[in-house]
Order: structure tokens, then C-alpha cells, then sequence
């Protein structure tokens, strides 16, 4: 007789809508070998094989295509049905894991978001972990962590130089894409220019005066998607890098101001008094500061992940209205 494991379903499922064994995993914070056990599980279980396989691809068979639409209904109530024992559980109810770096104090979001729930949700009580993002991601990927207010990019999985290895990537302002979020507010970057210089006068910098300007830049501990093309667009302009012992946000401004050079300014916090902020042509990247959920994340967890959405919608509608 056949028993529904929802381990070996869910694998069977991400598959099939992935199209990869690889990145099923990845989605499942599993190894490619348990995904794969856990389908030749399955098969041996329906006693038919549900995947058509070659070297470079994996497809469903016609009896992997009969079983699919009722292994989905079955994760959804199984879903559905966790949803509902977490919200009669007081712990599930009433609690939940908020991360939020310390550097996030000075953002307003965070304080404005925080108070609104709080006043709107009274029974519903968190801890705060104030930890660097870069310890809080893995945390959220164990489900140890339910939600947090991240500041950076979500990062697409990256294939390897083989080409065949998908590999999620995080670091203190990236995060994978698999979780979900709101976006509270996206803030462009920019150049922090020393205030006697004659950059300071011009409302826009001109990417041909980067030629031969020294910059203060972020360092690579910030991930591709922010360092690459940042550090892209300056050599391509001819600026000199200057990477400070010390790469944070924080410490490139306070060397650009040291120093009197130019620094990368995230936008997120004010520039030392030495340096004043310009936009620069053609720079177009940019940080988000956003509620992002863990794929764990818990009943009360996901109440203020709801909330933060709708709390969101409503300061972009009073935002068009104005």
C-alpha cells in the first residue's frame, strides 16, 4: 500500500517545475544526492518511473505527469494544514524571529514598520536579532531564523565554470532569490565627493571626469552583484580604485573623507561632513531595503510578512497620490 511521503513529494514536484534535479536541491536547501535518492524513493514506491532522463536534461514521463497535479494538492493541504495547527498553537501564534542588522537603526523603514505592526498586532511578539546579515542568511536557509529586514540585492544561483554546479549565493547585502520579499525602499548609489572639490558644484557627474580620480570602493565581501558591476563601471572610466583595509559602507566614507578622495555612497546613511553626495551618468545600481521571508518562517512570521505588504501598498498609493 502506498503512503504519501511529503519529503519525497515535495522533491518530485520542485523537479518537475524546475526541470533540474541541481536546482531542485538548491530551492530545497538539500544536496543533489538526497534529491535524487528521495526520487528513485518515489518511483520505487509508485512502482513506475516518473522522470525521463538524459545527460543534460530531466523531464516528466506520462506516469510522472498523471501523479503531479495530485502531489500538489497534497503539499498544498499539507501547507494549508500547517498554516492552521501553527495558528492555534500560541507559540506559532504569537511569536516569531525578526533579524535586523545593527547599521539598520538608522534606517526609517524599519523603526516606522516595527512600531505599525506592534500596534496593530499586540499579542504578536518577536525577538530581534541584531547580528550581521551575513550570519542571519544561513540562519533563514536552516529555518532558524524566520524573517528579517535585509539591506541589498537578492541574488540569482550562479552556475560554476563547469556549468553544471548551481551554488546559491549570499554575504552580508545579497541573498538568494528563492525568498520572498517586499521591497521598503530602493536607494541609488552614488559618488561622495570631498565638499572644496570642484565636483561638489556640479549637480551631476559627468562619467568622463572619472578619468584619473581616485575612489574609495566597496569591497568584494559584498558579492558579485554589487562589486562586479560597481567596480566595472569606475575602471571602465578610468577611475582608480582604492580599496580601504576596512570595505564596509561605513569605512569607505570615513577613508574618503580621511583621505579627501572620492568614496562609493549606498545612499543609506548620511556621508561625513567632508563629503557631499552627487549622482554620477550612466551609474545605475542601487541597494533595497526589504522585508524578506525565510522558507521556514512560522504563522506569526508570515502575519507580519503580510502586513508588511499591504503596509507597503498603501505608502506607495498615498506616494502616487501626492
Amino acid at each position: 500500500m502506498f503512503h504519501p511521503d511529503l519529503r519525497l513529494l515535495r522533491s518530485f514536484v520542485t523537479v518537475a517545475a524546475e526541470g533540474s534535479v541541481t536546482r531542485a536541491a538548491e530551492l530545497l536547501h538539500l544536496t543533489q544526492p538526497t534529491v535524487s535518492g528521495q526520487l528513485k524513493e518515489l518511483e520505487q514506491a509508485v512502482e513506475h518511473v516518473l522522470f525521463h532522463r538524459t545527460t543534460r536534461s530531466i523531464s516528466l514521463s506520462p506516469a510522472g505527469k498523471k501523479l503531479l497535479p495530485a502531489a500538489q494538492r497534497v503539499i498544498a493541504e499539507a501547507e494549508a494544514l500547517r498554516d492552521l495547527v501553527e495558528a492555534m498553537q500560541g507559540s506559532g501564534r504569537t511569536q516569531f524571529r525578526l533579524g535586523a542588522a545593527l547599521y539598520t537603526l538608522e534606517i526609517p523603514e524599519k523603526a516606522a514598520l516595527i512600531d505599525a505592526f506592534s500596534m496593530r498586532h499586540p499579542g504578536i511578539g518577536f525577538t530581534i536579532d541584531n547580528r550581521l546579515q551575513s550570519a542571519q542568511i544561513p540562519d533563514m536557509l536552516g529555518e532558524r531564523l524566520d524573517v528579517a529586514l535585509l539591506l541589498g540585492l537578492n541574488a540569482p544561483h550562479a552556475a560554476d565554470a563547469r556549468g553544471d554546479e548551481i551554488t546559491p549565493i549570499f554575504n552580508e547585502t545579497q541573498y538568494p532569490d528563492t525568498f520572498e520579499r517586499v521591497i521598503l525602499r530602493r536607494q541609488p548609489m552614488s559618488l561622495l565627493v570631498p565638499c572644496d572639490s570642484e565636483l561638489a558644484e556640479q549637480d551631476i557627474i559627468a562619467r568622463s571626469q572619472l578619468n584619473g580620480l581616485s575612489v574609495a570602493i566597496l569591497n568584494r565581501e559584498h558579492g558579485k552583484a554589487i562589486s562586479d558591476p560597481l567596480e566595472a563601471f569606475f575602471v571602465e572610466s578610468g577611475a582608480e580604485l582604492v580599496i580601504p583595509a576596512e570595505g564596509n559602507a561605513l569605512a569607505v566614507e570615513r577613508y574618503a573623507a580621511q583621505h579627501g578622495i572620492c568614496g562609493i555612497g549606498t545612499g543609506w546613511f548620511s556621508p561625513p561632513a567632508a563629503l557631499v553626495s552627487r549622482p554620477v551618468e550612466g551609474l545605475d545600481l542601487y541597494l533595497d531595503f526589504a522585508v524578506v521571508l525565510g522558507p521556514g518562517a512560522n504563522h506569526a512570521a508570515r502575519q507580519f510578512f503580510n502586513f508588511a505588504r499591504k503596509w507597503q501598498a498603501a505608502r506607495d498609493g498615498a506616494a502616487i497620490a501626492a
